[in-house]
């Protein structure tokens, strides 16, 4: 046995890798990572193992994943298995999904609600281009296209009309994967991804499962074996900006989509409401505050004081320049005192800016929760936010 081999099998035993219920999959292991040995250049490959494998076991990564990235080639996470005729590697999956153009699927926003949605994807990009999206829960209908698009209220019987598509669909599906190739190839991000498989009961199908894990998401994805496409979804955690999609129960691709499915008819009784005007509001100069010098979180917590001050003072032209689009949520005279502003947060399912819940004692002597959403951005290179709305109504925490 060479040295290099000897340095190979004490780097093998240092991975504590459970071989008790798979002694097939250890051998595998062992000699993939001895081939690669062999085929690389005698001269300099002692050199380059260690370092990279420095790296490796001193970031937070698992030792499984570590194992997988420094065993793999190309650094790509892969499954062996001996219930699978070939190895999974999850740029398979991205390849797949590289040639879906219509997708029919049902799942649960952050919140619970059910919705159903058939999507066009752009070709090229692979982002949705035309979406339908119907919640069920909470009585709203979008849809989206690129030259105009719908969110119809069906409890107000009120749509709101934006010019182009809405703002929380402009990423691709094959994205979630992309992000997991990314983490497999870097041994410094604080990143869990675990791949296994997962019998269903009803089918009894053997599904593969993917684990992925950072600090601020958690999902696990159900992968056909055959297809390595994903048909199921689990959303554990976010803390995103504006994440919608917690599970996708049932997804369906390539399908044909309904007649008309993207077009939206406005009746005469319905009350419409031109988002483009309010958001050109938003992105105004005239409207919101500076946040020079100040953490977002500190910035959203001075225009939110400001602004209930500016209500309860009566100030209805400070109201309206810290709130363009909502400038008298409540009347001022109906508010005697801004009790609490609490610390900014991300609501999953928001993807405008960061919430902020406020307690407010009212003339009545009721106190109220109300939250505000704050829009942070930059005009002219010059940090600012404005109060873009409210995350839900009033809520009556103590009469």
């Amino acid at each position: 046995m060479t040295d290099l081999e000897k340095q190979f099998k004490r780097i093998v035993a240092g991975l504590n890798i459970d071989d008790r219920s798979n002694t097939e999959h250890k051998q595998s292991l062992h000699k993939q990572m001895l081939d690669a040995c062999q085929d690389a250049p005698s001269d300099n490959t002692a050199l380059r193992i260690q370092p990279l494998w420095s790296r490796i076991m001193h970031s937070k990564i698992t030792k499984r994943i570590a194992a997988a990235i420094f065993i793999a080639g190309i650094l790509s996470l892969t499954l062996f298995d001996k219930t699978v005729s070939q190895v999974y590697a999850i740029e398979e999956t991205l390849k797949a999904m590289q040639h879906i153009e219509t997708m029919h699927l049902f799942g649960k926003d952050w919140g619970d609600n059910a919705f159903e949605m058939w999507i066009q994807l752009d070709t090229k990009t692979g982002i949705p281009e035309y979406v339908y999206d119907n919640s069920f829960d909470v009585g709203v209908l979008a849809i989206s296209r690129p030259d105009k698009s719908y969110q119809y209220n069906k409890k107000s019987n009120r749509v709101l009309i934006n010019s182009g598509k809405l703002y929380n669909i402009n990423t691709a599906p094959g994205k979630i994967f992309e992000q997991l190739l990314k983490a497999s190839k870097n041994p410094l991000r604080q990143a869990t991804i675990d791949i296994y498989h997962e019998q269903v009961t009803e089918t009894g199908k053997q599904l593969i499962v993917v684990y992925f894990e950072t600090d601020k998401e958690a999902r696990r994805i159900y992968i056909d074996p055959e297809t390595k496409l994903p048909v199921r979804i689990e959303g554990l955690k976010n803390g995103h900006l504006g994440a919608i999609f917690k599970d996708i129960d049932h997804v369906e691709y390539n399908v044909e989509l309904p007649e008309g499915i993207f077009e939206f008819e406005i009746t005469d009784n319905m009350k419409v409401v031109d988002m483009g005007h309010i958001n050109r509001q938003l992105y105004s100069p005239e409207y919101g505050i500076s946040s020079k010098g100040l953490t977002e979180n500190q910035a959203a917590e001075k225009i939110v004081t400001e602004y209930w001050n500016a209500l309860i003072a009566g100030d209805s032209d400070v109201a309206h320049t810290l709130s363009p689009a909502f400038p008298a949520i409540v009347s001022g005279s109906q508010i005697s005192e801004l009790i609490e502003v609490g610390k900014p947060y991300i609501q999953n399912g928001c993807g405008i800016g960061k919430v902020v819940t406020c307690k407010l004692r009212f003339t009545d002597k009721s106190l109220k929760e109300i939250k505000l959403i704050v829009k942070s951005r930059s005009i002219n290179k010059q940090p600012s936010c404005v109060i873009a709305g409210t995350w839900g109504g009033a809520v009556t925490i103590q009469e």
